[in-house]
């Protein structure tokens, strides 16, 4: 899929699988290139690019939003803060960096029992719940959604998570307005964004966050690690802030190269010029000097 040039960033769709590219992407986010954006990032860019881009919505995304179950629990990792730095959070890059080529798997999920990695998802961006009275595996009516804890925590909504990885209600709101709307007038759905998850089991599981595609209801699923159907976004930045550096730089020396006036330039040269030709050479500096 081609890149989607997105205001001052671009939008890269990375296909293959999981393990091989959750490395690759990370390792450009510590080189500063840009970020892997979560499901809420994703969400919005579908929602307020879709009428000049509408594959992003109409595409299939895994993000940087990650989901570990363990029994009846489930913990839902929030990748950044609302301060828009991009800087994962420890739990965030953990799970990200699980997800490589060297780690096994089984039944296609990354174990967290080893090495008490369970218990090291907690503190900044981990919200856990219970599966008790969520509805799931299906696809919600809009005024379920509204209400949904394990939807309403993945956006970000005000009331469900913390302080500083809050959104604007309105935004989260608008998220869920526009997703059905857009279902609706696109596909004729009502329902809409469900909330699947493949099992629960005694272990602890890890599995990377999936926004499904809209034409499949919009829902927010689950990746397998070693899936060849991976399909990972990344959002480049550094092409604005270069542009940037490019144009002070450009400044800074269009201010070098004009910081000298004419009648400064005529002072230093006026030995050299025949006082019938200052007329003449003064015009010429000044023509130059205003180029």
């Amino acid at each position: 899929m081609r890149d989607i040039k997105l205001g001052g960033l671009t939008l890269e769709s990375h296909e293959g699988r999981n393990i091989d590219l959750a490395p690759a992407l990370l390792t450009r986010w510590e080189n500063g290139e840009g970020y892997i954006p979560s499901e809420a990032d994703m969400r919005l860019l579908g929602i307020r690019n879709f009428e000049k881009v509408p594959r992003i919505a109409r595409s299939y995304w895994d993000t940087s939003t990650l989901n570990a179950t363990k029994g009846d629990v489930i913990k839902v990792i929030l990748p950044y803060d609302n301060s828009g730095s991009h800087k994962l959070t420890d739990s965030a890059r953990l799970c990200l960096s699980l997800i490589n080529p060297g780690e096994e798997t089984t039944n296609s999920d990354i174990d967290l029992d080893k090495e008490d990695r369970w218990e090291q998802l907690e503190g900044s961006g981990v919200y856990t719940i219970r599966v008790g009275g969520l509805a799931l595996n299906r696809a919600l009516t809009k005024e379920e959604a509204k209400k949904h804890e394990l939807l309403l925590i993945r956006l970000g909504h005000p009331d469900h998570v913390d302080e500083n990885f809050a959104r604007p209600r309105e935004e989260v709101e608008d998220i869920i307005d526009r997703t059905f709307e857009i279902g609706g007038s696109e596909y004729g759905y009502t329902n809409m964004m469900g909330q699947h998850l493949k099992r629960f089991q005694n272990e602890g599981i890890l599995r990377a966050g999936l926004i499904e595609k809209l034409a499949y209801m919009a829902g927010s699923s689950e990746s397998a690690p070693n899936s060849q159907l991976g399909n990972f976004a990344f959002v480049r930045t550094n092409d604005a802030s270069r542009d940037v550096e490019i144009n002070q730089e450009r400044n800074q020396l269009g201010k070098t190269e004009r910081r000298l006036t004419s009648d400064q330039i005529y002072s230093a040269i006026k030995k050299y010029i025949a006082s019938a030709n200052e007329k003449k050479v003064r015009e010429t500096l000044d023509r130059l000097i205003g180029q």
